[in-house]
């Protein structure tokens, strides 16, 4: 009779998470582009703009 053995891990599951310049330059050779209509504005205008 085969005994069965379960393995269990305790580690988590990393996510991926591409590097922002490697994933902009692939966005580029698709065509594609970020919105760039956030950048260089400060936490206090962008917590104006996303109030609820």
């Amino acid at each position: 009779m085969a005994t069965k053995t379960s393995k269990t891990s305790n580690q988590q599951k990393t996510k991926f998470m591409p590097d922002m310049d490697n994933f902009k330059v692939s966005l580029s050779y698709e065509g594609l582009t970020l919105k760039t209509s956030n950048e260089g504005k400060s936490i206090a205008e962008l917590k104006r703009k996303y109030a609820r």
